[in-house]
C-alpha cells in the first residue's frame, strides 16, 4: 500500500516565501499612496472651504471662524458678528482680556444682568454653528490622518499643537480637546494662517494649507512651511517716490 506524502519540501517552502515577499513589496507602496491620497484629501476640503468662506463672509456681512480640534483631528465652523475683534500676537489679545476686565469691574452685578455691559461683552464675538447643511456638523479629518499644528499669529511662533497626553477614552467622545481657530473677516480678507496634516505615524509625512493675509489666497502644499517663512516674499517696505 502507497503511502500520500505530506507536508511541503524545502523547495516549494521557499517559493511560497518568494511570493509572499513579493506580495509585500507590492503592496507597501500601495498602501503609501492610499494614505498620501487621504492626507491630500483633508487638504484640500480645507482649502476648498476657506475659498468658500473667503466669497461668503463678504456677501453675508459675517465674520467665520474655523474651530479645529487637534486632539479629535476634526474641524467646524462658525459664523459671528462683522466686528469680531482679533488679535496679531498673544500679547496683544493678553493685554485685551487685561482692559475689559478692568471695564466690565465697573458695572455692579446687577448692570450686568440687566444687559449694561453687552456691548463690551459682544467685542470678541458670538459665534454659532452655520445651519448650512454641509456645516451643520463637525468635519473630521480622513482616517490615518492627523494635525501636526495649526498657526496663526495669534498663538505665536510655534502655533497650537494636540495634547500628547489626551485619551479619547479617558475623556470620553464629547469631550473638547485641544482648539485652536482661524478667522475669516467680513471684508473678504483673511488671517493668515497655515495648517499641516500629516500621516498619523509620520509628522514628516503630509500637507500644508496655507491661508495669505489681506488676499484670502489659499495654497495646497506637498511641502513642510514653516509659517515665519511663508510671506518672506513680502518686501520689509514699499517701494520709495522721488
Amino acid at each position: 500500500m502507497l503511502h500520500r506524502r505530506r507536508g511541503m519540501t524545502l523547495i516549494e517552502i521557499v517559493v511560497v516565501i518568494a511570493i509572499m515577499g513579493l506580495i509585500a513589496l507590492v503592496s507597501v507602496p500601495a498602501i503609501g499612496g492610499l494614505m498620501d491620497l487621504q492626507q491630500r484629501a483633508g487638504a484640500r476640503e480645507l482649502a476648498q472651504t476657506y475659498t468658500w468662506l473667503i466669497d461668503e463672509a463678504a456677501l453675508r456681512n459675517a465674520t467665520f471662524r474655523i474651530a479645529f480640534d487637534l486632539d479629535r483631528n476634526t474641524w467646524k465652523v462658525e459664523v459671528g458678528d462683522p466686528n469680531t475683534v482679533v488679535f496679531g500676537t498673544p500679547e496683544e489679545r493678553e493685554q485685551y482680556d487685561e482692559e475689559l476686565q478692568d471695564k466690565m469691574k465697573r458695572f455692579t452685578k446687577r448692570e450686568l444682568e440687566e444687559g449694561a455691559a453687552a456691548e463690551l461683552e459682544d467685542q470678541t464675538g458670538r459665534f454659532e454653528g452655520l445651519t448650512d447643511p454641509s456645516f451643520t456638523t463637525e468635519q473630521a479629518l480622513p482616517s490615518g490622518t492627523r494635525f501636526a499644528w495649526v498657526w496663526t499669529p495669534q498663538y505665536g511662533e510655534d502655533g497650537v499643537r494636540p495634547d500628547p497626553e489626551y485619551d479619547p477614552e479617558e475623556q470620553g467622545e464629547d469631550a473638547q480637546g485641544t482648539i485652536a481657530y482661524s478667522y475669516v473677516f467680513s471684508d473678504g480678507t483673511a488671517e493668515h494662517t497655515v495648517i499641516r496634516i500629516v500621516d498619523e505615524d509620520d509628522e514628516e509625512d503630509g500637507y500644508t494649507v496655507q491661508i495669505e493675509p489681506v488676499t484670502g489666497r489659499v495654497h495646497l502644499l506637498a511641502e513642510l512651511v514653516d509659517p515665519a517663512e511663508s510671506l518672506s516674499w513680502v518686501p520689509e517696505s514699499g517701494p520709495s517716490i522721488e
